[in-house]
């Protein structure tokens, strides 16, 4: 098992040392809702499902206390078939017309239904137009992750309950005869905070894939150029596990070749970037575009105009590919940081030879806060 964590900071600073995550180690995440208090805090549980079909799924739970009342709830997904228009589907509720369970594990928003109770999640869409019954392996042993504090803004949290989680069940769209029994993978994130997101980030980067056997899931958050972190880990489908930490400069998504932005949209989507550290380099490339859309899109228009004026947000989904050198034996050395000069030139082959050149391919959700 490969994990590797990256910390990404201005140059003008010091990158903070990432946290390590012992080898061996399993962390049990708590996914229940915390049902925050105060008028900006938000909490969402974020899915993203590939399936044997050809299908993809991309679906949203949201607790927002931005305008009256706290804890309404909002459930927003998209079905997406090659060759057709994003089917988009939602629901929702103010506080108390929705359901949560006791344990806050089960959500019940009309016709949208999360269950997060282990060994085996469940999302449920009930609708008129479409019906989705997705199971998904959520076992306490299953790999899963707290993205460090240090790597986050202050008082916002992440965590990654599930990575490429197998999953089995029945799809029914509205212009399918019978519904559709197949298989795939689920990541779910689990992300809150009491604050806007739009006054702690510009823009957040989410890559899920699933290629050859490794699992990986990555994340980048940025607030111009006073914040900017990344972090990713990677699991190839076999028993051991490396953990490595490599200091990078990121220039992240700065590509110069537009990706057919939406004329009405303040967010153009750049084509391609890339990241380097001292000895290593690598690209992340966006592909395709098969998803834009406004989150607040589905809101009464007195909650949208709320929520819109603390935080313009625009969310693009893309085909993505990210390449580099990674460390691939136990106990490699980390590159070292940005400046610093090694004069040992045994310790640089045999940093170089414990790497190797890997390319991931897979999807990228980029959200625009402001």
């Amino acid at each position: 098992m490969l994990l590797i964590a990256v910390l990404t900071a201005p140059a003008a600073h010091a990158a903070a040392e990432p946290q390590a995550v012992p080898v061996g180690a399993t962390i049990h995440l708590d996914p229940s809702a915390r049902l925050l208090r105060g008028s900006e805090a938000s909490e969402v549980w974020s899915l993203y499902i590939e399936l044997e079909s050809g299908h993809r799924i991309t679906q949203q739970f949201l607790l927002s206390n931005v305008g009256p009342g706290d804890h309404n709830a909002v459930a927003l997904g998209h079905l997406i078939e090659q060759g057709r228009e994003p089917f988009q589907y939602s629901n929702g509720r103010r506080r108390p017309r929705w359901t949560l369970s006791e344990d806050g594990l089960f959500f019940d928003i009309a016709a949208s239904h999360l269950d997060l109770h282990r060994p085996t999640g469940e999302l449920r869409i009930t609708k008129d137009d479409i019906e989705i019954r997705l199971f998904f392996d959520f076992a306490a042993a299953d790999p899963a992750w707290r993205i460090p504090e240090q790597m986050l803004p202050g008082n916002h949290h992440i965590e990654l309950l599930a990575l490429a989680a197998a999953t089995h069940g029945t799809i029914h769209a509205p212009w399918m005869s019978e519904p559709i029994t197949t298989r795939g993978r689920t990541w779910l994130v689990h992300s809150w905070t009491p604050h806007s997101e739009g006054e702690l980030l510009d823009r957040r980067i989410d890559f899920y894939g699933f290629e050859d056997g490794t699992a990986y899931y990555g994340l980048q958050l940025d607030r111009g150029d006073e914040f900017r972190r990344t972090w990713l880990v990677s699991v190839p489908d076999s028993s051991r596990m490396i953990d490595s930490k490599i200091n990078v400069t990121s220039r992240g998504m700065t590509g110069s070749a537009s990706l057919s932005p939406s004329s009405a949209s303040p967010h153009p989507l750049r084509g391609s970037g890339t990241h380097a550290t001292a000895s290593n380099s690598g690209q992340i490339a966006l592909g395709r575009e098969w998803l834009r859309f406004d989150p607040l899109s589905i809101l009464p228009r007195l909650f949208r105009w709320l929520v819109g004026s603390r935080s313009n947000r625009d969310q693009v989904w893309a085909d993505a590919t990210i390449g580099g050198r990674l460390c691939t034996a136990l106990g490699c050395p980390s590159p070292p940081d940005a400046g610093e000069t090694v004069n040992d030139s045994s310790s640089m082959q045999e940093t170089e030879e414990e790497t190797a050149e890997r390319s991931l391919t897979g999807v990228a959700s980029i959200t625009f806060f402001n």
